[in-house]
């Protein structure tokens, strides 16, 4: 299991232009204006999980669906006229958001999906063991891509670790989002300077696609272990690849 290293204490400065805040995103809603993207990684809650210790309820706490739902309704006045939104879904629970995520309830318009394979060893699951996640897309008013740039619907890549809930002192282990899948998106649906806003950061692999595409960020981590880790990786991943 990973163990949460910290590169440096105090705790580094954060990327320019990143805007990583160590709160719940409802401290965030009344001050972002203008998002031309919003992220949306939920942590769902599952009522039924073949294997406990590898659920997502065993790394950190989970969300009510009504928390969800409240949460992307907010973000929806957070966007920019003309936005898109990206849902990172779960297959288990699909059926359940399609059914509660009507535009009367969250106001954003359902567009299309695609879906993340996941290569390596497979995660949790009851009828299976899981090893995709379907990808959710959102707009607000008449969004469209922003360049021709090529962008397909299904991503397969190696799922990365990142740190999970702390039990007794260790971090444990849990996936992150690919970081350069991410960045494709924000290059075909925003512009560079464009305003993004992560709803769930976690380990904050989408401000990490946004330095590396020259987009502002603004997002909220209410765990402050992750947080910490989230704002060391983006330093570390700005002197790696800026060389800064």
């Amino acid at each position: 299991m990973e163990q949460l290293s910290l590169v440096s204490v105090p705790e580094p400065n954060q990327p320019e232009g990143i805007d990583l805040r160590n709160c719940g995103i409802d401290e965030l809603f009344d001050e972002v204006r203008g998002a031309r993207m919003v992220f949306v990684d939920p942590p769902w809650t599952y009522s039924n999980s073949g294997d406990k210790t590898r659920s997502a309820a065993s790394h950190y706490p989970c969300l009510t669906m009504d928390d969800i739902v409240r949460h992307v309704r907010s973000s929806y006045e957070c966007a920019a006229d003309d936005a898109y939104m990206v849902v990172w879904a779960t297959f288990p629970l699909l059926a359940e958001w399609m059914a509660v995520a009507t535009p009367e309830n969250i106001q954003w318009t359902y567009v299309t999906g695609g879906a993340w394979a996941k290569t390596g060893a497979p995660g949790s699951g009851f009828h299976w063991r899981g090893n995709a996640e379907p990808i959710l897309i959102y707009k607000k008013g008449k969004a469209k891509p922003c360049n021709t740039k090529l962008l397909r619907s299904t991503h397969v890549s190696e799922q990365h670790r990142g740190l999970g809930r702390r039990r007794g002192g260790e971090a444990l282990a849990h996936s992150e989002k690919p970081i350069g899948y991410q960045a494709n998106m924000i290059e075909v649906w925003s512009n560079p300077g464009d305003l993004v806003l992560d709803v769930y950061a976690g380990l904050c692999s989408v401000g990490r696609a946004c330095q590396r595409t020259g987009r502002r960020y603004i997002g909220a981590e209410i765990d402050e272990v992750r947080y910490r880790s989230a704002v060391d990786r983006l330093v570390l991943d700005r002197s790696k690849n800026h060389g800064v």
